[in-house]
């Protein structure tokens, strides 16, 4: 999508950090070693639920090499967590919760000394009753896992707009159905690492991979007592995060105590195993879902309830709950909902943000249901979601305002790119082909500090850095931000330095989340590079004796509109700048969160809680093998509505990384859990993600418009893409064999199984 108006803006160009990545040069968490430096290593519960009664770290202190031991006694600060209003971690348990659940960490000399540590230390535990099942959690009588949650329910959203009970009343057809979605590892490639270190003025530095250094200052201030002022949290580059790096984490807090306790630098590394059993998890959720249309398929009434296995500890429960409720009213008219949402404690690995935040689960169920409602009424499932799509201007019954909206384009591009309606009448046996759609948010306002900041400072030899507090885990935001300061001020990307996630030198930012970095920070950088550009302007059109506006950046050079033949390189510009008068120092600043936003009302839930949305429209192409029951996917059709592209090349990553992840999701990916709540494949040897292999052709068609308050008219694309992938490839599943799966993954067993009891019925059907 270039638009000619512009010279770097929508162009197809690599990461600016890619030679490094490339070449490994780049520097991860995990390379990084100070002088002195010890190894640290944590120590887990056996038992899911248990009161730590005593540790005895006698034998491990005295074993040569072992410099410290830290317990959950050693945390005077208060308890940490995402929201103010769930704060339940210390780090390091006195009442583990999950098996794993860290209760000790030790620091010492090399990672060898420090795991035989691990084994002369002795914890005396009282076991106590667990519970495992979120829908067994709610029940009278349960074990409670954190004595102030009533039934175990940690969150709970509702929303009722409209006359719900009437519009199903009202319906010609009303359906309802029961729709599951599994636990999801986070699969990065990069485990979690912290390296800590803590000088003799009181200052305690920490280097880690996450995908908000600030959040991470706040939490370490609170559970460790130590003021933001003197906590410098510094983001190197990050191996991939996907939401379950927002938080702080339990391996973080036992390096920053080791680093206080011995006054050396103390650096912790996770496992695959640890990474996989001890962070973060994709929420599992049962999803009731009750449709109501009229005869031509128009919605009428809707009804969503969703149960939330959240694990042992809050993480993100309140915004995850919200968001469910909140993103079923994004790609759809809907003039009657309900929303009834629980996230409730298990005594099982913890659940947090994942791509979509909470938004996959009940699209999968929508989108499914959607699906037989159409065969159902004999309807093509593209024509129900046309009728039914959100168009551009309008506001939802909720108060979402969509100022930009091309999803009608995207279904239509779609489906035409796909040859979708002969297909669907001609497709070979055990092909499939199937649609959904979704929407999400750009950026959700939140309570506290919610908006991003930049400085950009231009050099004495036109060399410009550009300082964010926004974090690039590995998406490209750096590219996109270098992107806006190269347009505005006519240079190429790879002219400007962006230095980034450091609580130290760069401007407060929340993070990474809630795909907020292009419209947050693309913002706030848009309005210091454009500050930058008035000065310089200023400067040139008294050196060129002309009107400022009249002044023109391209190519590295500056010039009048008019003359463009007489010109100034940009190094001269700056020179000239840094030597006019007593001479100038150019910094622009920038600070932005949307205007155009408001929180919900606390009784009605009426609001606008995001700047822009952003829509997308996929179709999946399947090939079924009804020996094996193995799956397909041979071609995913992306028709993507993210306003103006910023970067064509990172938007297509985008999509298919957006593919993959959805196909492991649809497929394959599964946390399993003992009886115990024990996670039993905590290793890319049993815990199965896909490969190169497992994702045929990634097709992306961009139909978006430029959206009105977007940087350049640019939405999110990082989260929305992938949260019809999912319903999409079930859909073409259920194209290709005649047999609906509503509990995800769709596993070959699941599909043979289901063959197996289609082959059964007709028979029966055929001898009665």
């Amino acid at each position: 999508m270039r638009n000619e108006k512009y010279s770097v803006i929508g162009s197809r160009q690599p990461m600016i950090d890619s030679l490094p990545k490339a070449t490994g040069h780049a520097q991860y968490t995990a390379d990084l070693a100070l002088p002195g430096m010890l190894i640290g290593k944590l120590l887990g519960s056996p038992y899911p639920h248990a009161k730590v009664l005593n540790v005895d770290t006698k034998r491990a202190l005295s074993l040569l090499g072992v410099k410290a031991v830290v317990t959950g006694a050693d945390i005077l600060g208060k308890k940490y967590g995402f929201f103010k209003s769930r704060r339940d971690e210390t780090g390091l348990a006195r009442k583990a919760r999950y098996i794993g659940d860290p209760v000790v960490a030790v620091a010492a000399v090399d990672e060898e000394t420090a795991l035989e540590a691990l084994h002369l230390i002795s914890v005396d535990y009282e076991e106590l009753p667990a519970v495992f099942d979120p829908e067994e959690a709610m029940k009278q009588g349960a074990p409670l896992i954190h004595d102030e949650y009533e039934r175990n329910i940690v969150a709970s959203r509702e929303f009722n707009f409209g006359d719900v009970n009437r519009g199903f009343r009202e319906s010609d057809y009303v359906r309802e159905d029961r729709f599951s979605s599994q636990a999801i590892s986070h699969g990065v490639l990069e485990p979690r690492a912290a390296l800590a270190q803590y000088d003799v003025s009181g200052k305690l530095t920490l280097w880690t991979s996450t995908q908000s250094p600030y959040f991470v200052r706040r939490d370490l201030s609170l559970v460790l007592n130590i003021p933001e002022s003197k906590i410098r949290v510094i983001k190197p580059h990050v191996g991939g995060g996907f939401g379950g790096k927002v938080e702080l984490g339990p391996h973080e807090v036992a390096a920053c105590l080791l680093a206080i306790k011995t006054g050396r630098p103390v650096k912790i590394c996770l496992t695959r195993e640890e990474e996989i059993s001890t962070t973060r998890l994709r929420v599992p959720m049962i999803v009731h879902a009750k449709t109501g249309v009229k005869k031509d398929g128009t919605l009428i009434a809707q009804h969503i309830k969703c149960i939330a296995d959240g694990g042992a500890y809050a993480s993100s429960s309140v915004l995850l709950m919200y968001n469910s409720g909140l993103t079923c009213m994004i790609p759809y008219r809907i003039p009657n909902f309900r929303y009834e949402g629980h996230m409730v404690y298990t005594n099982k690995a913890v659940s947090g943000a994942m791509r979509g935040h909470g938004a996959n689960q009940p699209r999968f169920a929508i989108e499914s249901q959607l699906d037989m409602i159409a065969e159902d009424l004999s309807i093509d499932p593209a024509d129900l979601r046309l009728r039914n799509a959100t168009q551009a201007g309008d506001t939802s019954i909720s108060g979402l305002v969509f100022n930009s909206c091309e999803l009608s384009k995207a279904i239509k591009e779609s489906i035409k790119q796909t040859d979708w309606r002969k297909k669907r009448i001609q497709q070979k046996p055990y092909r499939g082909i199937g649609l959904a759609c979704g929407g999400f948010v750009c950026g959700a306002r939140l309570g506290g500090h919610a908006a991003s900041g930049s400085f950009i400072q231009v050099n004495e030899d036109g060399g410009v850095t550009l300082m964010t507090g926004s974090s690039d885990i590995g998406q490209g935001s750096r590219t996109i931000l270098a992107h806006i300061v190269a347009e505005e001020l006519g240079l190429i990307p790879s002219d400007i330095t962006v230095l980034s996630g450091d609580t130290e030198t760069t401007p407060i930012d929340a993070g990474t989340f809630s795909s907020r970095v292009t419209f947050y920070a693309g913002n706030a950088t848009l309005i210091a590079a454009q500050d930058v550009k008035t000065q310089l302007s200023e400067i040139a059109a008294y050196l060129m004796e002309t009107n400022p506006n009249d002044i023109v950046f391209k190519d590295r050079k500056v010039f009048v509109e008019s003359n463009p033949e007489s010109c100034l390189s940009f190094e001269e510009l700056a020179k000239k700048a840094e030597s006019l008068g007593p001479g100038r120092l150019i910094i622009g600043k920038g600070y932005w969160a949307p205007t155009n936003t408001q929180f919900p009302d606390r009784k009605t839930q009426y609001g606008n809680v995001s700047g822009a949305y952003s829509f997308a429209a996929q179709v999946a192409e399947v090939e079924v093998d009804p020996e094996t029951g193995q799956v397909n996917v041979f071609k995913l059709t992306i028709g993507d509505d993210c306003g103006q592209v910023i970067n064509l090349l990172g938007a297509e990553g985008q999509a298919e990384g957006s593919a993959a992840m959805g196909i492991g999701h649809a497929l394959m990916e599964n946390i399993i859990f003992g009886d115990n709540g024990q996670i039993m494949n905590p290793s890319f040897l049993e815990y199965k993600i896909p490969t190169a292999q497992d994702v045929g052709d990634v097709c992306v068609l961009e139909v978006g418009s430029p959206d009105p308050v977007g940087p350049y008219g640019a939405k999110e694309i990082g989260e929305g893409l992938l949260i019809s992938t999912v319903p999409a490839i079930v859909n073409a599943i259920y194209d290709a064999i005649g047999v609906r799966i509503t509990e995800l993954p769709v596993t070959p067993e699941k599909i043979l199984e289901a063959l197996e009891k289609q082959k059964r019925r007709e028979y029966h059907a055929s001898t009665s």
